[in-house]
């Protein structure tokens, strides 16, 4: 046995190693670059064989022979050109049986020259080719558009490899020329130290792959593997910590927005209610204009509660505590279906209600109405997009044990499952045009409340949203 078996043994034993690693720390499920890159470790593995067995028996040192060994060297370039690609880009397999075709057309030419022009002109074909393929390989690398990849230590060792090994090719290129060719065939010292170094030199390129894989996550896939489950973890955990940031800047961004807005509205809004009063005045002096009065009173009652949601508003995104109070919520959901009555007749949506007690809770009666004129036309809306034929929203208010309950069901299209988790959250909407504020500001009132707000379908469709309040005795046990 030459000295160069023994020098193959050890890099056959590590590319075993390497390549089992990455299949099984994917437990199987190996992305695309992962299987081009195991496809070119067991193809480097054929060469390393093949290598081992023309230098134990050189009588096998036949065509089909030399076929096979050049064939399975020049895919195992090919193939990890399009591991590289693969990790930022979508491959196409079709490409890959291009390069495959090729190849075969390629190593053919290279055994015809072998047999019959110069046994020398295999070395310069394969060694040319090597350069091309490790070349754009390494330009490949050099153009990544994911800088977490570019920056990562462990693809800059894949670049330098691949640097390292366009040069042993260039190397390989020029002893053409020389006297003493480098064959892998029983090479002497100098040449043995050669191979040596490139053997070396791609076991780098196969273990800073697997090192890669487990620092970098990479954008095509969110499987994670043993390997980095660790680091994706973290990830998932900073991207959570990061929309908790954003968030929380649109929340101040729409406080202030609506301290603004309050601020602007209310001067206005006083404005007008004295001037209805003072004409009110004019009128009953002027006598019989019971009709004009009543008119006038009824316009200063509502721009009296536009006010007071005005300084709700702001009291709500304010530091200050909010002004709570001993109400009926029947009373309060009242005065909501007469605001909402009109709507919903004019778009002949039936409503269903149903009182079956007359609890009394502690809170601030207009920012219960907020949330409830918001679950109504919420609930509209999914009628009207749902195209149901038999409309009708069912309102209901009962106790159980704790909590003064609210109900509003509709028979819309009901909620879409991949937002169920967070139709709470700030910007998460139900509808398609939504601005995602209304479900959050729902919630912040009733939070407030010490209540709390959940929606679920309705198994014979539509949704159920439901508000939950403590009961008034609850409340006042707990402030004591």
């Amino acid at each position: 046995m030459n000295t160069f078996v023994l020098v193959l043994v050890i890099p056959t034993l590590l590319t075993v190693v390497s390549a089992g690693t990455l299949y099984f720390s994917f437990k199987g499920r190996v992305d695309t670059s992962g299987r081009y890159f195991l496809l070119a470790e067991f193809l480097w593995l054929m060469t390393l064989f093949f290598t081992i067995a023309l230098n134990i028996q050189p009588s096998v040192a036949i065509t089909p022979v030399f076929f096979a060994f050049t064939g399975v060297t020049l895919l195992s370039e090919a193939a990890i050109l399009f591991s590289v690609k693969a990790l930022t880009n979508s491959i196409s397999v079709r490409k890959f049986f291009y390069w495959i075709i090729f190849i075969i057309i390629y190593c053919g030419l290279i055994e015809y020259c072998r047999s019959y022009v110069n046994p020398k002109l295999p070395l310069l074909f394969v060694s040319l080719y090597s350069i091309t393929v490790t070349s754009i390989t390494y330009i490949t690398c050099k153009r990544v558009s994911n800088n977490n990849l570019a920056t990562n230590l462990f693809f800059k060792w894949i670049v330098y490899a691949e640097l390292g090994l366009v040069v042993i090719h260039v190397l390989r290129f020029s002893t053409f020329f020389s006297d003493a060719p480098m064959l892998v065939i029983n090479p002497p010292a100098a040449p043995i130290l050669f191979f040596s170094i490139w053997l070396s030199i791609n076991l780098l390129r196969y273990f800073s792959y697997l090192s890669l894989r487990v620092s970098w996550i990479g954008p095509r896939t969110s499987d994670e593997n043993p390997l980095n489950e660790n680091l994706v973890k973290l990830f998932k955990e900073n991207e959570e910590f990061l929309q908790g940031l954003m968030s929380s800047n649109r929340a101040l961004g729409i406080s202030a927005l609506a301290n603004s807005l309050a601020h602007q509205l209310s001067q206005p809004i006083t404005g007008v209610i004295l001037q209805t009063e003072s004409v009110k005045r004019e009128l009953v002096n002027q006598g019989n204009q019971e009709g004009s009065v009543q008119i006038l009173h009824t316009v200063t009652e509502q721009l009296s509660k536009v006010s007071a949601l005005i300084s709700n508003l702001r009291k709500l995104f304010g530091t200050q505590e909010l002004e709570f109070k001993l109400f009926n919520p029947q009373e309060v959901c009242d005065e909501v279906l007469e605001i909402i009555g009109p709507t919903l007749r004019s778009k002949q949506i039936q409503l269903i209600k149903s009182y079956s007690s007359n609890p009394e809770v502690i809170g601030n009666p207009i920012q219960i109405q907020q949330v409830l004129i918001n679950l109504f036309n919420n609930a509209i809306d999914a009628i009207e997009n749902a195209g149901t034929e038999h409309r009708k929203i069912t309102f209901s208010i009962f106790v159980d044990q704790s909590s003064a309950v609210i109900v509003v069901k509709d028979n819309g299209y009901g909620i879409a499952l991949s937002i169920t988790p967070s139709m709470f959250e700030l910007y998460q909407s139900t509808k398609p045009n939504g601005l995602g504020i209304g479900l959050w500001l729902c919630k912040a009132i009733i939070d407030k409340h010490k209540g709390n707000i959940t929606a679920h379908n309705d198994p014979a469709g539509g949704a159920i949203f439901e508000v939950r309040l403590p009961l008034a005795n609850l409340s006042q046990g707990a402030n004591n």
